[in-house]
């Protein structure tokens, strides 16, 4: 899963056409080590999605954007629009949010 760093590859990463998934994260953060096996399963299940992460200590321009206050937070963006988000390690909510907007490929493990 590719790294968001600053504001820049935050903006050419969600202005693209197409879905993408951005994972607020922290190296401190226990709940996202929890929930990265599901995530590597849906990079895996859904590969038309481009999925990224930014670390919200070192990114700190991209979760004040997106006002992201507690980890994992998922935003949903497609074709440049926000349209949704998960706070916490909530599998089954972040797989419905992906379902209601992806409409491409789906490889079942």
């Amino acid at each position: 899963m590719e790294e968001l760093t600053d504001r820049t590859s935050y903006v050419k990463a969600t202005n693209k056409d197409g879905i993408c998934v951005l994972e607020a994260t922290a190296t401190w953060c226990s709940q996202c080590k929890a929930i990265q096996p599901f995530v590597d399963k849906m990079i895996r299940k859904y590969p038309d999605i481009r999925f990224y992460k930014y670390d919200t200590d070192t990114a700190d321009d991209i979760s004040q954007e997106l006002g992201a206050r507690q980890m994992p937070t998922f935003n949903l963006f497609k074709d440049g629009d926000i349209m949704g988000g998960v706070t916490g390690a909530r599998a089954e909510a972040l797989e419905k949010l992906i379902m209601e907007n992806y409409d491409g490929q789906v490889v079942e493990e």
